[in-house]
């Protein structure tokens, strides 16, 4: 018998105290963190209390279909899809909207609107995926994919998540395969940041956890990160905060 970590036993008992018996809605796009959570909610709550949604544009590629898809079948969790290009579109041609990154920001945010509609549909809560890593330099679309109700893996870093990916029985084609947010063409994560996940984690881990007096250019380009990303992790500024 697998023995369990200290991270799914302790995020296993949050989700469970949190989720209730309510419906957990979860966007999943075919990358490890979003599979990760999906695995994680089906331990808690078996699969009929889950509302998956797959929600493609027209760069999405094959590959991500193909992914979701053992996904569903790892999980038995019935997966919808949902294709967010037309509603895009309409933004897009409303606003004039030209730039990529722009564009990128407007998918997550609404990838997060179609969520908000099935957590409202299902009265149901809506669970993130963002993990520790992505938190901490801000590498997430503010009132997109940071726009949920419950974070479960956002105290694991991304070597966390793959670990956790692995126990979980998450298929293997998704834990090796190249992160990338899928916001727009040939964009991968690990090229956006300058350095991988596991370089990124370590330093994290200097700044945060070590407190270490060696300091590199490196180490104060993701420090610069934490602080431009303030704006993302806090709520919106008051005259009394």
């Amino acid at each position: 018998m697998q023995h369990k970590s200290k991270n799914l036993e302790e995020i296993t008992g949050f989700l469970s105290e949190n989720l209730g018996k309510k419906k957990a809605v979860v966007g999943v796009s075919g990358g490890i963190d979003s599979a990760t959570v999906l695995m994680l909610l089906k331990k808690v709550l078996g699969k009929d209390s889950i509302v998956a949604v797959f929600m493609p544009d027209e760069g999405t590629p094959e590959s991500d279909y193909r992914d979701v898809n053992e996904l569903a079948e790892a999980s038995g969790v019935d997966v919808k899809t949902v294709n967010i290009q037309p509603m895009v579109d309409a933004f897009r041609k409303t606003l004039s909207a030209s730039d990529p990154k722009i564009i990128g920001n407007m998918k997550s945010r609404v990838r997060m609107v179609t969520l908000y509609y099935h957590s409202n549909l299902y009265n149901g809560l809506v669970v993130g995926t963002t993990n520790k890593s992505e938190n901490l330099v801000g590498y997430f679309t503010k009132y997109g994919d940071g726009g949920c109700d419950i974070e479960p893996i956002i105290g694991l870093y991304k070597h966390e998540v793959r670990e956790l990916a692995r126990e979980l029985d998450v298929p293997i084609s998704i834990i090796n395969k190249r992160p990338s947010a899928g916001l727009w063409a040939n964009q991968f994560d690990e090229t956006e940041l300058g350095m991988s996940y596991d370089d990124l984690d370590e330093i994290l881990k200097d700044l945060f956890e070590r407190k270490t007096g060696e300091i590199s250019g490196r180490h104060r380009k993701v420090h610069l990160m934490y602080l431009n990303s303030r704006h993302k992790r806090r709520m919106p500024l008051t005259k009394d905060n």
